[in-house]
């Protein structure tokens, strides 16, 4: 019996789930398209003379990126009000309880997952204040005076960024382990606390207290991504743009619904795309882009349409197999000086060079020459002087740290 679309919609799971971290599942990769992406490698890099079995659908040469405004239209970066709202319904009982057993609630994320963003959002929302984060001289020093207005107020608070409250120095740990006491003893009220992945995971090793109740948000599934890929680049949901892959036509997000009764194949550069990002909405978006092409000639593809004039509308993105992607990599030869600042930047959520090279056991010329070279390899970004781990670099840097013993998260 064959099952029709409304009844997958019920049992389809949310597009924005909030669960305890244990429940957390990485998406797996499709074993039979491994393999046939490890042989098209093969072929590409060792059989360069030898024909292709068919032709392209669409061949590279004849492709280029989309432009920056249609990157920004077909997928523009998430604004959390999902996200948020998501929080919202799974904290519902604690929210309703005038003194819950559990004072706070952390959130906890990997690099680029949105946890931050998500808790400013949801603080506007419920119209609780944000906690600003102390300042460098006050964690080393173990200042407490960053949370004495706090303290006196006992109104619910939420504090986005925990790994802005600590530094892996020797002076640096005081203030964040008496933070997390009086959070989790109850002496600060009600709150919530987002916390980086790679910085809960380093927090657990050096605070021993009560854990509070952690949350995550689920994995990225090939499902969710479709869905949330679709719903940002077609809000009316008319399926005015199609996204198909450029070698064989199939389609990347669901095809109009005059082909979905015909049998169109669809494409497994998605289910690729979320065992790669291990369910990283903000990693799969990140490939996502670099994987979005357009033909030269197409209609307003050097520049973003006048107002009222037709933008987009029925235009085909095409999207580079998976095989024809290129992925950021460790430079040659990269080892311990490589491993010390990823690892810092990861640890912290990123830095500024100046504590960067405050805290690392390297000199202030070693930390920036790294820096830079990393940055050459696509690995690392500099964002409003904050340095950081690139997006799309972040697989192989995880990958990097976990094969040289480092400490790692579990997401």
């Amino acid at each position: 019996m064959k099952t029709s679309d409304s009844e997958n919609e019920k049992t389809a799971p949310p597009l924005w789930q909030y669960v305890p971290i244990a429940d957390y599942h990485p998406p797996a990769p499709p074993v039979t398209e491994s393999v046939r992406e490890r042989l098209a490698v093969f072929r590409r890099l060792f059989l360069h003379g030898e024909p292709e079995e068919e032709s392209p659908f669409k061949a590279s040469d004849n492709l280029r990126a989309l432009p920056a405004w249609q990157s920004k239209r077909v997928a523009p970066s998430p604004e959390w009000h999902g996200s948020a709202e998501a929080l919202t319904l799974e904290l519902t009982a604690w929210l309703k309880q005038e003194e819950p057993d559990r004072p706070a609630i952390v959130l906890v994320g990997p690099p680029h997952g949105g946890h931050s963003g998500t808790l400013a959002v949801w603080a506007e929302q419920q119209g609780w204040p944000i906690l600003p984060p102390p300042s460098t001289e006050q964690i080393l020093n173990g200042d407490d005076t960053w949370l004495s207005g706090q303290s006196r107020s006992g109104s619910p608070w939420v504090f986005p960024a925990l790994e802005r409250a600590y530094l892996r120095h020797a002076e640096g740990l005081n203030l964040i382990r008496r933070f997390l006491d009086r959070v989790c003893s109850g002496n600060l009220g009600r709150g919530i606390i987002g916390c980086d992945s790679w910085s809960w995971a380093f927090l657990r090793h050096v605070w021993r207290g009560r854990l509070p109740v952690t949350l995550t948000l689920q994995a990225f599934d090939k499902d969710r991504l479709a869905d949330h890929f679709q719903q940002i680049a077609d809000p009316s949901g008319d399926r005015q743009l199609l996204f198909r892959q450029s070698d064989n036509g199939r389609y990347v997000l669901k095809p109009p619904k005059t082909e979905t009764s015909t049998g169109a194949e669809t494409s497994s550069f998605l289910q690729l795309l979320a065992a790669h990002s291990r369910g990283n909405l903000g990693v799969a978006r990140a490939v996502w882009l670099a994987s979005l092409q357009t033909e030269p000639d197409e209609k307003l593809a050097e520049e973003p349409p006048d107002e009222g004039a037709p933008g987009m509308d029925g235009q085909t993105v095409w999207v580079l197999p998976w095989s024809q992607l290129s992925f950021p990599a460790l430079p040659s030869g990269a080892g311990r000086d490589e491993a010390f600042v990823l690892h810092t930047l990861l640890l912290h959520n990123g830095l500024p060079l100046e504590l960067m090279q405050r805290l690392l056991p390297l000199a202030p010329s070693q930390v920036m020459e790294t820096l830079l070279r990393l940055e050459d390899s696509g690995l690392a970004a500099q964002v409003d002087s904050v340095w950081q781990v690139a997006a799309r670099g972040y697989p192989a840097v995880r990958q990097f740290l976990q094969d040289n013993g480092y400490l790692i998260d579990q997401f």
